[in-house]
């Protein structure tokens, strides 16, 4: 019996030894086949659980003027996307998508219809308007929560500010200048997803968290900002002009408080920006400055000591150089009168004069000394680099109307800052529009330093010509400019423009350029229209009264009193 129990035992291990070495053989073969066999559909499988890199952008840091006043920030917005390859019916869904997207149903059918993984119908919509659209209930059609870019003024400061693209840079402006700074550190996101793309949050691998951007403080007061857009817009569409500028500096610091442009455009509202509207004429437009340069040939003069402001000059209404005839603007003349006189009633023969003695190397060298040599380097992008004849080319003609303000081209802001210098007795202070920089909580990282570019004249020059101006506010040509009570230096300028290489005898820029209160100037304020059209087209017709208008609102905003009498306290010996 013992050995019958032993001999079934036997057998049954070696069943049991055969029966896993077919069950193993089975796996085997199983594994051999998947392996093999099944191969392609395993590295689907497998393809099918992704690892996405989903970058999360940071929000971009705001745009503040000089009072903290917010003129650009990120706001809560929603992207529209979608992910075509699942849409099956795309003409319903764009019919339904076009009630509410800024595009047509055949557009967005183009995009729905092309089977596509992903698309983005838009790239921001307010959260209202989301809500709407998911409702809809649209197969493949999501919400994605972003951040939009919202200038809470509109068209204010427009040019200035600039503008986001659709990747969310800068694209002008300062939104373009100084995108490092507000465009903040992108967070990162790397995920695990299911077939359908969905993230599949247990299998969550990195996580990043995006960095605000900076605040950028401007030197703009939003409200002076308004008042010259205001007015600017009034004497432009009252001279029938194609455009203009008015800039305004802090004398002492070179901050500028103002840098209005018409016409200008709504950033909200990317339709409304044409490649002329978002221009910043103020310092990306290049113009004859005409007799607002006649202050810089007389500091010239005064300083060499080849003129005094009592030198007397005989005036006809023309000059022959070397045989060709310059007329003045005034075609009679004014027979014999002083270099202040002639600065007073803008006579271009007396600058004329004064030029072809000085010659074309010591006219330069003031030019340099005055900065009009190379961009103003105010901060914003697109300054235009001033344009000369080089020294060595300069014929006499060309000297006799550089002279008084022809011959070269400018930037408005090119001859803000050379005439600052004199306004700020002698020192010329660089002008910048950036007033800091500022974290996300407010706290000052970069302050702006005033900067001293250059002495181009002495105290002394500077006060001579600051009276000279101030003359020429109460008795000369920039009467129209006067704020009765107020003591106010400064300059007419009427410049022909250059039309295919020839000067035009119908097309000017009219300007003018004034300092206030005297004798120690807080601001100084250049009014500058593009090619008015009729009867009215000179600087003290055209661009003073709008000075005028605005500097009464900065008296009045910054509560600076009148202390002048009837005739304005301008009198010869008032200004020291």
């Amino acid at each position: 019996m013992k050995g019958r129990g032993r001999q079934t035992a036997r057998w049954r291990a070696v069943w049991m030894t055969i029966m896993t070495a077919a069950f193993m053989g089975f796996l085997m073969a199983r594994l051999v086949i998947i392996q093999v066999g099944e191969r392609q559909a395993l590295d689907q499988y497998e393809a099918s659980f992704q690892v996405k890199h989903i970058t999360l952008p940071a929000t971009r840091g705001d745009i503040v003027d000089t009072n903290g006043q917010i003129l650009a920030m990120d706001v809560p917005r929603d992207q529209i996307v979608a992910a075509p390859r699942y849409i099956t019916q795309p003409k319903r869904e764009a019919v339904a998508l076009a009630k509410y997207l800024p595009f047509s149903v055949k557009q967005l059918y183009g995009v729905l219809a092309n089977k596509s993984w992903y698309a983005v119908l838009d790239n921001s919509v307010s959260p209202a308007l989301a809500a709407r659209i998911n409702r809809l209930n649209l197969v493949g059609v999501s919400v994605i929560p972003v951040t939009g870019r919202e200038y809470p003024d509109n068209t204010l400061a427009s040019q200035i500010l600039g503008w986001v693209g659709s990747t969310f840079q800068g694209a002008a402006g300062i939104e373009y200048q100084d995108n490092k700074v507000l465009a903040g550190t992108p967070g990162s996101w790397t995920v695990r997803t299911d077939p359908q793309g969905n993230p599949m949050f247990s299998w969550q691998q990195a996580y990043v968290a995006p960095k605000s951007g900076d605040t950028v403080q401007l030197t703009i007061d939003s409200n002076i900002e308004a008042d010259a857009q205001k007015w600017l817009k009034w004497g432009i569409k009252r001279a029938h002009a194609k455009n203009g500028t008015v800039v305004i500096l802090n004398s002492h610091t070179g901050a500028i408080v103002a840098l209005a442009n018409w016409p200008n455009f709504n950033p909200n509202n990317l339709n409304t920006v044409t490649s002329e509207n978002q221009n910043d004429f103020g310092v990306q437009y290049l113009f004859p400055p005409g007799s607002i340069f006649k202050p810089v040939t007389t500091a010239a003069a005064l300083s060499l000591g080849l003129f005094t402001p009592n030198s007397m000059f005989y005036t006809r209404g023309y000059k022959i150089v070397d045989g060709v005839r310059i007329n003045d603007w005034n075609p009679v003349g004014w027979g014999w009168i002083t270099l202040t006189r002639g600065l007073e009633v803008s006579s271009d023969q007396v600058f004329m004069d004064v030029a072809l003695k000085l010659g074309a190397a010591s006219l330069y060298h003031f030019v340099n000394l005055f900065q009009l040599n190379h961009t103003s380097n105010e901060g914003l992008p697109g300054d235009a680099q001033p344009e000369w004849l080089p020294v060595n080319q300069v014929n006499p003609v060309d000297l006799a109307t550089e002279g008084f303000g022809q011959g070269m081209a400018l930037t408005a802001m090119d001859m803000v800052a050379a005439d600052n210098a004199i306004a700020n007795d002698g020192t010329m202070v660089q002008p910048h529009i950036v007033k800091a920089i500022l974290s996300p909580t407010g706290k000052v990282i970069q302050r702006t330093p005033i900067t001293v570019e250059s002495h181009p004249v002495t105290v002394a020059v500077a006060r001579q010509i600051q009276h000279m101006m101030t003359l020429e506010a109460t008795y000369g040509t920039g009467v129209p400019a006067q704020v009765p009570g107020y003591i106010i230096a400064g300059k007419t300028g009427t410049a022909q423009k250059i039309i295919n290489g020839k000067t035009s005898n119908s097309q000017f820029v009219s300007s003018y350029l004034g300092m206030a209160p005297m004798p120690n100037p807080k601001f100084i304020m250049l009014v500058s229209i593009n090619h008015p059209v009729g009867k009215l087209f000179y600087g003290d017709q055209v661009s003073a009264p709008v000075w005028k208008h605005i500097a009464e609102y900065l008296f009045k905003y910054w509560n600076i009193k009148p202390y002048a009498g009837p005739d304005n306290g301008s009198k010869p010996g008032s200004v020291p």
